[in-house]
């Protein structure tokens, strides 16, 4: 067996070791999967939407925040709404760390669900609060100023659909 295979065959029991009583031992749990890098990402990204243990879904968030993964985007974009705001607040921070990996699911959900979600217009105004990119400083401006007061403008709504075109054009021009 080698390591890959030896680290992938330690997943079930580190993410065990998220549900315990014993909050060191679900830190050490947290803190194997995140020795174990990407292999740990799609069941932590699992765990975050999933679990109905907060302290699971905490660990999870932790974990992917510390894993700066682009693939945990769209589980931690969801886990903005999540019901522990624990859990949403570390969802935002590791969002915020994946820079521009995270903004295409984020904005997809702005546009998607953005009018009807507290928790989500707030989560994505800490993520773009501090955001600078060449090329979208503009709308990221329109964007942060729409959100706020904790509301999604229109113009917040159009600033979010042209960066996402904006992105696409990027990505297809590469």
């Amino acid at each position: 067996m080698n390591a890959e295979e030896s680290g992938l065959s330690e997943i079930p029991a580190l993410m065990a070791m998220l549900a315990h009583k014993d909050g060191l031992i679900r830190k050490k749990g947290r803190e194997g999967l995140e020795a174990l890098g990407k292999p740990a990402v799609a069941p932590l990204c699992e765990a975050l939407l999933t679990a109905k243990d907060h302290h699971v879904r905490w660990a999870a968030a932790k974990a992917l925040g510390t894993l700066r993964e682009p693939d945990s985007a769209p589980a931690l974009v969801d886990a903005l709404e999540d019901r522990n705001s624990d859990v949403s607040w570390l969802a935002a921070v590791a969002l915020e760390n994946l820079g521009q990996e995270a903004w295409r699911p984020l904005l997809q959900a702005l546009i998607d669900r953005g009018v009807e979600s507290v928790a989500l217009r707030e989560g994505a105004h800490h993520v773009f609060s501090k955001q600078k990119a060449s090329g979208f400083d503009d709308l990221l401006d329109t964007i942060r100023e729409a959100l706020e007061f904790g509301e999604l403008t229109e113009a917040g709504g159009i600033a979010a659909s042209e960066m996402l075109k904006r992105l696409r054009d990027k990505a297809a021009s590469r």
